[in-house]
């Protein structure tokens, strides 16, 4: 992850894939993850991925047939991740190359290149200013690309659940985070408005599955997760690539 110490996300590495392996974890992340990859279409191959922890977008990013430049603060879950994609690569040759850029984005938004996409998921929460990196970066993507990212809502029954996790334990890596509700992620001036998917209408404490994807269905409260997606326009009246719109 961006934009902290680097220790705060090391000692969570080697753990941090276990919650995709609980019930509610594998439905929220299939919740999230059909949100997110239903509004990420970069105009092109050349896709920035931010904060990409142990690769779990990063295996789907190159399965969609994008060359990917992955950055993490955390030098141990990038590890993680470049074993997963090298394991990914020996069963798709076709497969693009993965950059690897282990650093701190805030950082190195000067020595960035141009891209068709940059995607982040559940990073933002932990970079200062968040507003003024997104604008810095929606001016690194080529015209017809997508800027998109993925935070946990604030004002939620998930904010609610990781603000008393952080409480329990102040060395949570939560206790960093900043949890904003999807008004305030729509008011970021980037110089077109914001497209804002909502999901995880279901609390964190469901019992069902079965109830949980019903919650999903009826769409009721505030959600728990917030997909926002700006798309850089054309400077000659022309027919937009193909992708996002």
């Amino acid at each position: 992850m961006i934009a902290m110490n680097e220790a705060l996300f090391d000692p969570v590495a080697a753990h941090y894939d276990s919650w995709y392996d609980t019930e509610l974890g594998s439905l929220s992340d299939q919740v999230e993850r059909r949100l997110a990859q239903s509004m990420f279409k970069a105009s092109g191959p050349k896709v920035l991925e931010i904060g990409c922890g142990t690769g779990q977008y990063t295996s789907w990013l190159l399965q969609e047939g994008y060359e990917v430049t992955a950055v993490d603060i955390s030098g141990k879950m990038m590890a993680l991740a470049q074993k997963k994609i090298a394991a990914l690569q020996e069963t798709t040759p076709q497969a693009k190359p993965v950059h690897w850029w282990h650093g701190d984005i805030t950082e190195i938004l000067d020595q960035l290149e141009t891209y068709d996409g940059i995607f982040s998921m559940t990073a933002f929460e932990f970079v200062p200013e968040p507003e003024t990196v997104l604008q810095k970066l929606f001016s690194r993507l080529n015209p017809g690309g997508c800027l998109l990212i993925g935070l946990i809502a604030g004002e939620s029954a998930w904010s609610d659940y990781y603000e008393e996790a952080a409480r329990r334990k102040p060395a949570s890596v939560f206790a960093r985070a900043a949890l904003y509700t999807k008004e305030e992620i729509a008011s970021w001036q980037l110089g077109v408005p914001a497209e804002i998917g909502e999901c995880l209408f279901f609390p964190p404490h469901i019992l069902t599955e079965a109830e949980a994807l019903a919650l999903e269905e009826e769409r009721a409260g505030n959600p728990g997760f917030v997909v926002a997606r700006w798309v850089k326009g054309f400077k000659q009246k022309r027919e937009p690539a193909a992708g996002c719109r």
